[in-house]
């Protein structure tokens, strides 16, 4: 059978944004730019104007994937990659309905390892980017919230009979909101919620589905400069993907895939650095697998 993966190419905003992610989806072979698990702590709030330098990197290995009953359904199945993520945001004093305005590009830097039904492939190089506006509100107050458009561009390369891709040769269109509720007590909640729009792959006729996503975080300053907590996401494909006309697989190859673990952010002078290691649960028509993640935020 043909493997589906979406290749981690990770990109997650200072908040609002987009990302590129090691976690393989079902979607057709390339890498999906939501960047699950990307984003974390203070997810909704933004940074005073300036510019910023954001630094991620994802590792992620899986040694299954599952078909629609959450299955193991692919002999000699291993997924391995490595991507690098810089991200450049700007914030504006600039106003448009009450909220900061902003914006930001990214690019994702995969190294991808891949074994299937006896087959192996390694690629990497230059993935997809990702590029959008933003509005920031909440610069006072507990309530923080992030509007943004995320704008995937087929920059990475692509070949229609090759097993493995650094890009997925078609758009995407997501809308995000990115909400953090920081009180008083040191507690801190935040979500960053996607819906993704998919254009067809014209060397393949192949439309992928549209998905639903968020990450979320829980966390608590045991110090000024020190938060500890839990972070995940949840993807879920909403409609099928299909070829020719016709729905893939029999069920759409609709993918879902849950995940939680630990984390921690430190604040270091101007820099913050979040680390987190995540284990995917409840996965279907996708690699089932974990991940470590690292953000840096760094002001210029």
């Amino acid at each position: 059978m043909r493997i589906k993966q979406s290749m981690p190419l990770l990109a997650a905003s200072l908040l609002a944004g987009v990302m590129l992610s090691s976690a393989a989806q079902a979607t057709q072979s390339g890498a999906d730019t939501i960047g699950v698990g990307a984003e974390g702590f203070l997810a909704g709030a933004l940074p005073p104007a300036g510019w910023y330098g954001v630094f991620y990197y994802n590792h992620y290995h899986a040694s299954q994937f599952n078909n629609g009953a959450g299955e193991s359904s692919v002999p000699g199945f291993g997924l391995t990659a490595d991507v690098v993520i810089p991200r450049l945001l700007y914030m504006s004093d600039s106003q448009l309905w009450g909220g900061r305005l902003g914006g930001f590009v990214l690019t994702a830097l995969p190294t991808l390892s891949l074994d299937a039904g006896g087959q192996h492939a390694s690629r990497s190089g230059l993935g997809d980017s990702v590029v959008g506006p933003l509005l920031a509100w909440g610069d006072e107050g507990p309530l923080h919230s992030v509007l943004a458009l995320d704008i995937s561009l087929p920059t990475g390369s692509y070949d229609q009979h090759s097993m493995l891709n650094l890009g997925n040769n078609y758009y995407s269109l997501r809308p995000v909101l990115a909400l953090s509720w920081l009180p008083a007590s040191g507690w801190e909640a935040s979500a960053k919620i996607t819906y993704t729009f998919n254009s067809k792959n014209r060397a393949t006729d192949y439309q992928s589905g549209q998905l639903f996503h968020f990450d979320y975080a829980l966390s608590y300053a045991i110090r000024p400069d020190w938060r500890l907590g839990v972070n995940g996401y949840f993807v879920k494909q909403t409609t099928d993907d299909t070829q020719h006309g016709q729905a893939v697989n029999g069920d759409g190859f609709r993918g879902q895939a849950f995940a939680i673990g630990p984390a921690a952010r430190v604040q270091l002078g101007k820099a913050g650095l979040e680390v987190r290691l995540l284990k995917e649960f409840a996965v279907r028509n996708r690699p089932e697998g974990s991940s470590l993640w690292a953000k840096l935020v760094l002001p210029f």
